[in-house]
């Protein structure tokens, strides 16, 4: 049974690296009567690396989002990880956006169980990058699952599920933030399912498609590409996950190489220019020349040495 009991809510512990995660499921939780009782993050906070300077930055911002009176425990390792979750007794465990297995005994700590989200229609995407390849495959909506943790990643009973539309324009930031506003949208059902002790739904695995790592090689841009495929791999790569580190696409812009974080179509006449061919700027955005119509690269800075 849980250690605080139905009638003064649930000792519920947050795993995660998102500061809007560690804000507004805090908050949500709080409302629904529960105590969220620390914010645990992994000390290399992108789950492949230890922490750089991005990755300090990243998590000053997790403390700043913390809301008050939430502990946040930095965790240096796996092998940590169950002895400070035993120390706080949690009755559930809630996982968003958190890059660690947790081992079986952890899993067996809390009486309710262990929660995760994962941002796609489970079974399909499973995997660390599953919006990653739904933007790289096109995808025109994206969608969330909660789910019960099993010794397997993103395989356990589905408790909730949500789509939301994808716009062509969508931003990075605007993109996380439909994907927050329908975590949040979902989080009361979750709690209720589980308050009934509800075990879920199985996953049909013949429906089961694997969103693994992006390779290195995917990152480097063709201009002799189409237009729209450039534009894909632009987006993609900002949700990618890779297993050594890479990060934005990156091109070849007069005869050097730069990192493309954003794109927008073009909605001109084509001029015909050779791929790769800058045809024009408007401040620091760059018409380049496409194998089929050119593309403007709104958001780019130099590839580091």
């Amino acid at each position: 049974m849980p250690t605080s009991g139905a009638a003064s809510g649930w000792r519920i512990v947050l795993l995660t690296v998102a500061p809007a995660v560690a804000h507004d499921f805090t908050l949500s939780l709080r409302a629904q009567g529960h105590e969220v009782v620390a914010l645990v993050v992994p000390a290399g906070i992108r789950g492949l690396r230890p922490l750089d300077l991005e990755g300090w930055a990243e998590l000053g911002r997790l403390f700043e989002a913390a809301p008050p009176s939430l502990d946040v425990l930095l965790v240096s390792e796996p092998a940590h990880l169950t002895p400070r979750l035993a120390d706080l007794r949690p009755d559930l465990l809630l996982c968003f956006f958190f890059p660690w297995r947790l081992p079986p005994e952890a899993l067996a700590l809390p009486p309710l169980g262990a929660v995760n989200v994962h941002p796609s229609l489970l079974p399909r995407y499973r995997g660390p990058c599953p919006l990653g390849w739904a933007l790289r495959e096109d995808a025109r909506e994206l969608g969330l699952t909660f789910h019960r943790m099993d010794a397997s990643f993103d395989t356990g009973p589905v408790l909730a599920q949500g789509t939301f539309p994808l716009q062509d324009e969508d931003t990075e930031e605007r993109v996380f933030e439909k994907l927050m506003l329908a975590s949040r949208q979902l989080l009361p059902r979750v709690v209720e399912r589980v308050a009934r002790g509800d075990v879920g739904e199985r996953q049909v695995e013949a429906a089961a498609t694997f969103a693994p790592f992006f390779e290195a090689a995917y990152r480097d841009i063709d201009w002799r590409d189409s237009a729209r495929s450039v534009h894909l791999k632009v987006r993609a790569c900002r949700f990618a996950a890779w297993r050594e580190g890479h990060g934005d696409a990156r091109a070849r812009l007069q005869d050097r190489w730069v990192r493309v974080r954003r794109t927008r179509a073009w909605r001109g006449e084509d001029p015909r220019a050779k791929p790769g061919t800058l045809l024009a700027r408007q401040g620091d955005e760059l018409l380049v020349q496409c194998g089929d119509a050119p593309l403007w690269v709104v958001s780019h800075r130099p590839e580091e040495a």
